[in-house]
C-alpha cells in the first residue's frame, strides 16, 4: 500500500489500518496533499458508474466489449490503499474509450448525454494528467543526479557555433565572415539561486595568419548579442520544469476538477478523492537585455611544439531585471505599492464571508463552463482580478478573521488555475543592470596538455543590491607548477591596470597562498572588490573542468569555409573558501537564508572556518580596513545597529582571546543578530532599485 504524501513509499504496518480508515471516511480535515494519488476504491466507484451509464445507452454489448475487458482487467488488479501509478495510464484509457462511445450519442435535443460526455472528457483529462505528472516525477531524481555538479557549487556551460569565412586574398591567409553563437549557463547565483543564462549573438570576424620561422595566427571579433536569464529558487524547482505538454495537461485538469466533483456529487459519489497535481513554481526573476563585446587575439607557434596565447576582451552588459506579479504577489511584496494600484471604490460593505461565497459560486461556474465548452468564460481574467482585488482590499481596510483569511488562501490554493493565472499577473517590477568588463589573459600551452596562464578580469557592476555592485577584479589562475611564475605573472598583470592608490603586493601575496598542490591539477578562480580604496578577497574556488568539444575537422573548415563547434564544459567545484575582510559575499546570502534558521546553519557549518577567520578579523578591532569600514557603516543607520556592531566586536574579541566553544558560540550568535537586525534596512536599500509598472 502507498502512503498519501508518495505514489512510491510504502505505508508502515503500524499505521496502514488507521491511516486507511480516515481516509476512507473522510476524517482527514486536511485538503489533498500535492501529487497525492486518489483512493483505489474511489476511482473504481467512479469506473462503475460510468460503465452503468454506457451500458444503459448501448445499443447492443458488441459495442461495449471492449471496455468491459478494459474495466474488468482495472478493477480486478490487486486492492490497495491507493491507485497505484502504473494503474493511471489504463484509467486514462477507460475514460477516453467512454468518451468516444457517448460522442455517438450526442443530439442537440439530448442534455443528459451531453453532460455525461462532458464529464468522462473531464475525466479523461484528470487521469491523462496524472499519468504524465507521475512519468514527470520519476524522472526527478536522475534529473537532480545529473544537476549535483551544480549544486555541489559547479557550473554547465555550452557553447555552439555557426560561422563562414570568406577569403580575401588568394594565399588564404586573410579571411572574414559572419558567425552566429549560442552560450548557456548553469549555476547558482550568488545567493545560492538556480540561474540559467542564455546569450544568443551574431559575431563578425577577422582572422589572419602569418607563416615565419613559426606561425601566428591572429584573431579579432565583434558580438552583439541577445541576453537572457532565469533565476529559480533552486536546483529541485529548475529540475522540476515541466513541458509545454505537460503544462497543458495540469491546466486542464485543474480547470475542470471542480465541476467534476460537482457531477460526480450529482450522480451518488460526494467526497469522493481525484488525483491532486502539484504546480511548478516558474522563475522568481527574469532578465533579459543585450552584450556588446569586442576581442582580439594572438596565438603564436614557437618552434612547433610551444603555443603562446594572448587574448584583450572588452563587454558592456545592460541588462532589465523583472518579476511579474499580481495584485496578491504586489500586496505581499509591498502593500503601498498594492494600495497605489487599486482601483478606488465606494465603500460597499463587502466582507471576507461575502467573498469566500463569490469566489466559491464563480469558481463552480467558471469550471462548469470550462468542462463544457473546453475554453474560459468571457472575461474571465478580468472577474479573476476583480476577486483577487476585493480580497487585498479587504486585508487593507481592516484585520482580516484568521480562520477566513485561512479559508480563503486556501480556496485561491486550491484553485490557483482558476484565480490566479499568468494572464492576471499584470504588473511588472522592473529593475536595471549593468557591467562593464575589460579582460587580459596570457596562456602558453604545448601539444600535450591545454592552456595554462592567467586571466584577469576587470569589471564595474551597477546592479540592484548594493552589496553585489562595485569594482571587481576576477581573476583565473590555471594549474601552474611553480608559484614564483604565478606571483610574478600577478604583480605584472595587475600593475598594468594603472597607478592605484595601495599596493599589489598583498593582493598577490594573498592569492599565491591559497594556490592548491599543483598536483591536483585545478584551477583557481579569485573574486576580489575594491572596497573603501582597498583590495579585498571576497571568493576563491578551485574548479576542475571537463570539456566535451566536437567541430569540423581543419580541412573540411579550409575547403569548404564553415566553420562549426559544440563545446560543452562542466566545472567541478574542488574547494570554496570565503574571505575574511569583507562581509560583501555573505549578506546577499544572509538576505535569503538567514529567515530558514536550519539551511542558514547549514551554510555556516559548511563554511565554519572561514566564518571563524572573520570574526577573529573583527575581534582584531583594526581601524582603516575595509571590514572596520562596513561596521561603521551599520552604526551610522540607527542606534539599535550602533549596539549590535559593538556587541560584535565585543563578543568577537572575546573569543579571539579565549577561544573557547561558548565564546565561539557567542561570537557567532552576534554576528548572525546583526545580519538579522540590518536586513530591513538591506531590503528598503534593493526595493528602491525596482520600479512598478
Amino acid at each position: 500500500m502507498l502512503s498519501s504524501l508518495s505514489a512510491f513509499a510504502p505505508i508502515p504496518p503500524t499505521q496502514d489500518t488507521a491511516h486507511a480508515l480516515r481516509r476512507q471516511l473522510h476524517l482527514t480535515p486536511a485538503p489533498p496533499s500535492p501529487s497525492r494519488l486518489p483512493l483505489q476504491r474511489d476511482v473504481r466507484w467512479i469506473a462503475d458508474t460510468v460503465l452503468e451509464k454506457l451500458q444503459s445507452r448501448a445499443s447492443s454489448s458488441k459495442a461495449l466489449q471492449a471496455i468491459q475487458v478494459l474495466h474488468q482487467t482495472l478493477t480486478s488488479s490487486e486492492r490497495r490503499l491507493e491507485v497505484s501509478a502504473d494503474e493511471l495510464p489504463g484509467f486514462y484509457a477507460f475514460f477516453k474509450h467512454a468518451e468516444r462511445l457517448l460522442e455517438r450519442h450526442r443530439t442537440p435535443d439530448n442534455p443528459s448525454v451531453e453532460d455525461d460526455y462532458a464529464l468522462c472528457r473531464a475525466l479523461k483529462w484528470q487521469f491523462r494528467a496524472a499519468a504524465a505528472d507521475s512519468n514527470h516525477s520519476r524522472q526527478m531524481p536522475g534529473k537532480l543526479r545529473a544537476l549535483n555538479l551544480v549544486s555541489a557549487g559547479g557550473t554547465q556551460v555550452s557553447h555552439h557555433h555557426l560561422g563562414y569565412e570568406f577569403m580575401l586574398e588568394p594565399s588564404r591567409q586573410l579571411s572574414a565572415g559572419p558567425y552566429l553563437a549560442c552560450d548557456s549557463r548553469l549555476e547558482l547565483s550568488v545567493d545560492q539561486r538556480a540561474k540559467r543564462t542564455r546569450v544568443i549573438a551574431l559575431q563578425g570576424k577577422l582572422k589572419s595568419s602569418v607563416v615565419n620561422l613559426g606561425q601566428s595566427l591572429s584573431r579579432s571579433q565583434l558580438s552583439l548579442g541577445y541576453f537572457s536569464s532565469r533565476e529559480y529558487a533552486s536546483l529541485a524547482h529548475y529540475a522540476d520544469l515541466p513541458s509545454a505538454t505537460l503544462r497543458s495537461h495540469r491546466a486542464y485538469s485543474a480547470l475542470s476538477q471542480p465541476s467534476v466533483r460537482q457531477a460526480l456529487a450529482e450522480n451518488g459519489l460526494a467526497d469522493i478523492e481525484l488525483p491532486c497535481l502539484r504546480g511548478t513554481p516558474g522563475p522568481i526573476q527574469t532578465e533579459k537585455g543585450f552584450t556588446l563585446s569586442a576581442r582580439s587575439k594572438v596565438a603564436v607557434d614557437v618552434f612547433s611544439f610551444l603555443r603562446l596565447n594572448t587574448a584583450m576582451d572588452l563587454t558592456l552588459q545592460r541588462t532589465y531585471p523583472s518579476k511579474s506579479l499580481d495584485i496578491l504577489d504586489l500586496y505581499n511584496t509591498s502593500p503601498a505599492m498594492a494600495t497605489r494600484k487599486l482601483v478606488p471604490s465606494t465603500p460597499s460593505g463587502d466582507t471576507c464571508a461575502r467573498l469566500l461565497e463569490d469566489m466559491k459560486r464563480w469558481s463552480a461556474s467558471s469550471s462548469r463552463h470550462f468542462m463544457h465548452h473546453v475554453c474560459m468564460p468571457p472575461q474571465h481574467t478580468r472577474h479573476a482580478h476583480a476577486l483577487l482585488e476585493r480580497y487585498v482590499r479587504l486585508k487593507l481596510q481592516t484585520p482580516v478573521d484568521p480562520d477566513l483569511d485561512g479559508r480563503l488562501l486556501e480556496l485561491l490554493q486550491q484553485h490557483r488555475a482558476l484565480f490566479r493565472p499568468d494572464a492576471v499577473k499584470v504588473y511588472t517590477l522592473a529593475s536595471h543592470a549593468q557591467v562593464v568588463s575589460g579582460s587580459v589573459s596570457v596562456k602558453a600551452s604545448t601539444q600535450d596538455e591545454g592552456g595554462k596562464g592567467i586571466t584577469i578580469e576587470v569589471s564595474h557592476r551597477k546592479l540592484d543590491d548594493p552589496h553585489l555592485s562595485g569594482d571587481y577584479l576576477c581573476i583565473d589562475i590555471a594549474p601552474l607548477k611553480s608559484a614564483h611564475v604565478v606571483k610574478t605573472t600577478l604583480l605584472k598583470g595587475l600593475t598594468a591596470i594603472g597607478q592605484q592608490p595601495f599596493d599589489w603586493e598583498n593582493l598577490v601575496q594573498s592569492i599565491s597562498t591559497s594556490l592548491l598542490d599543483p598536483a591536483k591539477q585545478s584551477a583557481t578562480q579569485v573574486l576580489v572588490k575594491i572596497k573603501h580604496g582597498q583590495p579585498v578577497v571576497l571568493l576563491t574556488r578551485h574548479t576542475v573542468s571537463k570539456d566535451r568539444a566536437l567541430q569540423l575537422p581543419p580541412l573540411a573548415n579550409q575547403f569548404t569555409g564553415f566553420d562549426l563547434q559544440s563545446l560543452r564544459t562542466r566545472q567541478l567545484l574542488h574547494d570554496e573558501q570565503l574571505g575574511s575582510d569583507s562581509l560583501d559575499h555573505i549578506l546577499p546570502i544572509a538576505r535569503r537564508y538567514l529567515l530558514e534558521r536550519p539551511t542558514w546553519a547549514r551554510y555556516v557549518e559548511q563554511h565554519a572556518k572561514a566564518f571563524q577567520a572573520l570574526l577573529d578579523t573583527i575581534g582584531q578591532r583594526t581601524p582603516g580596513t575595509p571590514l572596520s569600514g562596513e561596521l561603521d557603516e551599520f552604526s551610522r543607520i540607527n542606534a539599535p545597529l550602533r549596539q549590535q556592531v559593538e556587541t560584535l566586536r565585543q563578543r568577537a574579541g572575546v573569543a579571539l582571546a579565549l577561544p573557547s566553544p561558548e565564546n565561539r558560540a557567542s561570537s557567532q550568535q552576534a554576528l548572525e543578530q546583526l545580519l538579522f537586525d540590518y536586513l530591513p534596512h538591506y531590503e528598503a536599500h534593493v526595493s528602491k532599485a525596482w520600479t512598478l509598472s
